[in-house]
């Protein structure tokens, strides 16, 4: 069974960490040949489930199996994720609207997928971490804690931008955009949560118990944050902030390490995949949404990202300190 698990890991990180590295390079190119690379975030979310779903395929262990695989499920997943890395190379050297092109095989498979699930008998949903209504009283809890953190954090990255000097008009909030944004973000998740589901299935339904089985609960959770924040190096390179990158990946570390704590605590608290899904796509989505901002482009600056860095760290890392995260022993 070790043999087993040391396969499915390999397998994992085969997926996860090194098709972006192969992709990255295509991604070099399609940024230096001044080609829209905005599509390859998107297909880069998918990879650490795409090696989950991968390693669980290849590497079964019937034995152990308290339901069957959900494999209808996890094979949509994987062509899914395939066809978006094969648009993602084509469009490093075609001229094709690759972001025209993922959006429409996400919106599919998201669709398809979500029929799957509904199918699924409840045993196989919750055997394989994808169980909707486990622990969901603390799982909305968890989403609306989220949420407040979140308006908090936004709230003072304001006040640090104005006493600064910076303009701020980008936050101004329209009710009407509010009202929008409460009807369309149900859709928008319906039709996108593949991608979200993406990362979390595997960053916390599989890699966190593994690390802190490995490690411990406060050190396992703190090197998949290092391990995510790495992850993200291509996309810092070539589309979050390509003028000021070095600043962007301290910033992307930062901010992986304090979200990566608060999703495990999460997690740790619900087994629920669904609500770090969630809290991951409303962290992506409610900026643009309410304000306008948009992670593409960023140019940081030292001071910045050393007041992003102490408010994201301040705000998150003090949940280490909750009972969850206080067990000595390992997972």
């Amino acid at each position: 069974m070790m043999k087993n698990c040391n396969k499915k890991l390999a397998v994992f990180f085969a997926a996860a960490f090194g098709l972006p590295v192969i992709l990255g390079i295509f991604m070099g190119v399609a940024f230096y040949g001044g080609k829209d690379v905005s599509a390859f975030p998107l297909t880069w979310m998918c990879l650490p489930a795409s090696g989950v779903m991968l390693g669980s395929l290849l590497c079964r262990d019937k034995e152990s199996e308290k339901a069957p695989l959900p494999k209808a499920f996890y094979i949509t997943f994987l062509v899914m994720t395939a066809l978006l890395v094969l648009v993602c190379v084509a469009g490093s050297f075609a001229p094709i609207n690759t972001m025209l092109v993922t959006n429409q095989v996400v919106i599919l498979g998201s669709l398809v997928c979500l029929i799957e699930l509904a199918v699924l008998k409840r045993e196989r949903r919750r055997e394989w971490g994808l169980s909707l209504t486990v622990n969901w009283k603390k799982a909305l809890a968890g989403v609306g804690a989220f949420i407040v953190l979140y308006l908090g954090l936004t709230g003072l990255s304001v006040l640090a931008s104005w006493a600064m000097g910076e303009d701020i008009s980008s936050y101004q909030l329209n009710p009407m955009l509010w009202m929008w944004v409460t009807m369309i973000l149900p859709l928008n998740f319906v039709l996108s949560f593949t991608m979200f589901l993406g990362e979390e299935y595997g960053w916390r339904y599989y890699l966190q118990p593994v690390l802190q089985e490995k490690l411990g609960l406060r050190r396992g959770v703190i090197v998949l944050g290092f391990l995510w924040g790495i992850w993200h190096l291509p996309i810092n390179l070539f589309y979050y902030s390509p003028e000021t990158s070095l600043q962007s990946i301290l910033g992307q570390l930062a901010v992986c390490v304090s979200f990566g704590v608060f999703f495990g605590w999460v997690y740790m608290r619900t087994k629920n995949i669904w609500a770090v899904t969630l809290i991951h796509f409303l962290n992506n989505n409610l900026g643009m949404a309410l304000f306008q901002v948009s992670a593409e482009g960023v140019e940081w600056t030292w001071g910045g990202l050393l007041l992003s860095a102490a408010m994201y760290l301040g705000i998150f890392l003090p949940f280490l300190l909750t009972k969850e995260y206080r067990g000595e022993g390992k997972a």
